[in-house]
């Protein structure tokens, strides 16, 4: 891999990380609690999360390069408009807002999580209907109920570990198909995204409020921040004051 080849992949684009940032760094919490300041360039990132373990060179990086090129930077300015109150969006920064949403639900390491548990519970059934297709593709006919059965049950006993015959591009190409549904879902028609308020600023969250955006429901107003806390501090939108 080349020098100048990203490695460390960010799951939160950096510049929606850095309004939420204090000094360039963002506020966070261990899980037994205790704060911490991580620099906005190392924080939310994962080691060659979207790398392809298959490809040479450049290439290997190209879904990053893709998110940086034609998600992340094109949608600045438009999370910078929203931000700043504007709303409705127009056509073009609409379109891309809803790319970037359905990008956030599945560049995260909860995604992949799930996505490799059930692709594990999942792997036996799936082998097995293979199995099933397979002697009926052989035999050069369809297989009766019980001759299915037999033959799906015993391919689910004797399916091998999903390790042993898995894609190494399995967890890229089941983010972009799930991005592409979450996409479509997005943009359905009757949907509409609802931009959130406060009295007095706009805000939204670079995580987990993302999906609550796409919501079909009335605009909602936030509590007030405390005014001892900054207000580009991650703190102020965990508690309410």
């Amino acid at each position: 891999m080349g020098a100048n080849t990203a490695k460390e992949h960010h799951l939160v684009p950096q510049y929606w990380l850095r309004a939420f940032a204090e000094d360039g760094h963002v506020l966070g919490r261990w899980r037994g609690g205790a704060e911490h300041r991580t620099p906005v360039r190392h924080a939310a990132v994962a080691r060659h999360f979207n790398t392809d373990p298959l490809a040479e060179g450049e290439r290997r990086v190209a879904l990053e390069t893709y998110l940086d090129r034609h998600v992340d930077g094109p949608c600045a300015p438009a999370l910078r408009a929203l931000r700043e109150g504007q709303w409705p969006l127009d056509g073009a920064q609409y379109a891309v807002a809803l790319d970037a949403l359905a990008w956030q639900v599945v560049r995260t390491q909860a995604f992949r999580s799930f996505d490799e548990q059930v692709g594990r519970h999942l792997f036996p059934v799936l082998w097995a209907q293979e199995a099933v297709g397979y002697c009926e593709e052989r035999l050069d006919r369809p297989l009766s109920e019980a001759e299915r059965l037999e033959v799906f049950w015993t391919a689910v006993r004797m399916a091998p570990d999903p390790s042993l015959i898995a894609d190494p591009r399995s967890a890229l190409r089941a983010m972009i198909r799930a991005f592409e549904r979450t996409r479509d879902l997005l943009a359905a028609p009757g949907r509409r995204l609802v931009l959130l308020r406060s009295a007095d600023r706009c805000w939204s969250w670079p995580t987990a409020g993302w999906p609550c955006a796409a919501r079909t429901a009335p605009s909602v107003s936030l509590p007030h921040c405390c005014p001892r806390r900054s207000r580009s501090s991650l703190r102020c939108h965990r508690r309410v004051c």
